[in-house]
């Protein structure tokens, strides 16, 4: 298991690239998988630092990598207000074209396509989604 406190910003995209390269080097995990992993928490890390971080004194972001059984587990923490992203954000517009579609619910959409599972507990004073990927399958 690797836990990281993210810095509560935009910078925290890049801790976020280097923390997922170590971690799938050290537990042999294809690129393909990498890459799916760091889309999806890249647009939930984005979301809570310009959304729900930006209204709290003292912003935590946490995120926690492990494997369990054959899924690479991804738990992503924060202290902003609750906010369930899978039910509460906009859906994604994926039948106008590119110029019509509102801003929004984008990255959610993908995280859904590309998660084996996902879920989202709110957890005393945090917000924590979980993710769940099967190693060597892609959804």
């Amino acid at each position: 298991m690797k836990q990281i406190s993210l810095t509560p910003d935009l910078s925290s995209i890049a801790e976020l690239e280097q923390s997922l390269e170590d971690f799938a080097g050290a537990h042999d995990l294809d690129m393909g998988l990498q890459n799916r992993l760091n889309l999806m928490l890249e647009e939930l890390i984005t979301n809570s630092v310009n959304y729900s971080l930006q209204t709290v004194s003292g912003p935590k972001l946490e995120l926690c990598l492990s494997l369990e059984d054959t899924f690479v587990v991804a738990r992503l923490e924060d202290n902003g207000p609750a906010f369930n992203p899978f039910s509460d954000a906009p859906e994604a517009d994926t039948s106008s074209s590119l110029e019509d579609r509102p801003i929004g619910g984008l990255g959610i959409y993908l995280t859904k396509k590309f998660a084996n599972e996902y879920a989202y507990k709110r957890v005393g004073d945090r917000n924590r989604v979980t993710l769940r990927c099967k190693i060597g399958e892609t959804p």
